[in-house]
């Protein structure tokens, strides 16, 4: 996998950004603009589709984006699929055949959304993946993310330190790996980044995992994959886990989850067992009752990936894009039959010690929805 390139974005509403990719990143390149360039916003139809509202992050996602579309003017239609492949798919199609010109989607499933990518393309709309690609086809125009293998590098890099392994501690110390869901292409990239900083610590022993739950290489990622990355499969996953193999007395020292869902359920499996200690438990989106636990001490980080820069960087785009313009990407992201100029957002680290300084002093989360009140 070759390392991304660091960038700036450009826009007056975006922060520093870095920029990302994952296998054949490259430089530059333009995309196809529809046919809604030079138009009025107020002529201009947005369709967003989101995967659903289970999650905290995408209604705060999709609320977000809506709001700051339609105070610049444009008309806008916001779905939710409600986990539900058929759903979202049968949702971008209407979008298109009702004549949006500018379709968002963040997929369910990057394969299987494909197909209604394609017909938003061919009638005409700019299609932009938000946070998770739109694989093998070549009607996405754009992508807006999170650099996620740097997001799977701060979890790893997370366990590392706390467990003093870059101290030459030897442990060797109990890990339990999970990754994210099997149909979720930014799930590969995570895991990579993660096992970019814990598989040579796997290889020389200092590492175990106690379930032999170890992929054999980086590529083999989707045999721990919790499905949907849901809640309760995880926390089952886990006490299945802790009940076969930890049932003796023997500490679990960390467990890598990669988003905040596997991470509450492996909170609820731990405290289902009874222990009087928490390992060190990893996350991703900075959720409301993550960053309670976190400030509690039953999780011990999470990755925030502030929703609002990400609603930015996408709004940005469709203001080149209606103003005729080629939006100023300086990265590409691979999806199988090309490479789409991206724009990616920097995740930054959150567990007790900065809660308070990066989410509530940001305006993130309130004191109170963060347990420090």
């Amino acid at each position: 996998m070759k390392t991304w390139m660091k960038t700036v974005a450009m826009g007056a509403s975006i922060a520093m950004l870095i920029g990302a990719g994952g296998c054949g990143s490259s430089r530059g390149g333009s995309a196809t603009s529809s046919e809604a360039s030079g138009k009025d916003p107020s002529s201009i139809s947005v369709g967003i589709s989101m995967p659903e509202q289970q999650l905290e992050r995408w209604k705060k996602d999709g609320s977000n984006l809506k709001q700051i579309l339609e105070k610049r003017g444009y008309k806008v239609i916001l779905q939710y699929a409600d986990g539900k492949v058929d759903q979202q798919t049968s949702q971008i199609q209407n979008m298109a055949n009702q004549g949006a010109d500018i379709v968002v989607i963040a997929s369910l499933d990057g394969v299987a959304t494909g197909a209604a990518a394609e017909t938003a393309k061919d009638n005409g709309a700019t299609v932009i993946a938000y946070d998770r690609m739109i694989m093998n086809t070549d009607a996405v125009d754009y992508y807006t993310s999170f650099d996620n293998t740097k997001i799977g590098e701060m979890q790893g890099e997370y366990i590392v330190k706390k467990l003093g392994l870059d101290q030459g501690k030897k442990g060797p110390f109990n890990v339990e790996l999970m990754s994210g869901s099997p149909d979720d292409n930014n799930a590969k990239y995570y895991f990579e980044g993660s096992w970019s900083k814990l598989g040579q610590y796997f290889e020389s022993g200092v590492l175990q995992s106690r379930s032999g739950k170890v992929p054999k290489s980086v590529d083999d990622w989707q045999t721990i994959g919790i499905q949907n990355w849901d809640r309760q499969k995880a926390q089952a996953e886990m006490e299945n886990r802790i009940n076969s193999f930890y049932g003796d007395g023997e500490r679990l020292d960390a467990v890598l989850a990669p988003n905040d869902a596997l991470a509450l359920g492996t909170v609820n499996a731990v405290e289902s067992a009874g222990w009087d200690y928490y390992p060190i438990i990893t996350g991703q989106d900075a959720e409301k009752a993550n960053v309670q636990a976190i400030v509690q001490g039953r999780q011990t980080m999470s990755v925030y990936k502030d929703f609002r820069k990400l609603a930015d960087i996408t709004a940005g785009i469709i203001d080149d894009v209606v103003a005729g313009k080629t939006p100023k990407t300086q990265e590409t992201y691979p999806n199988g039959n090309k490479d789409v100029p991206s724009i990616m957002a920097v995740p930054e680290a959150v567990d007790k010690d900065n809660v308070k300084s990066l989410l509530v002093d940001s305006g993130y989360i309130s004191a109170e929805d963060a347990g420090l009140k």
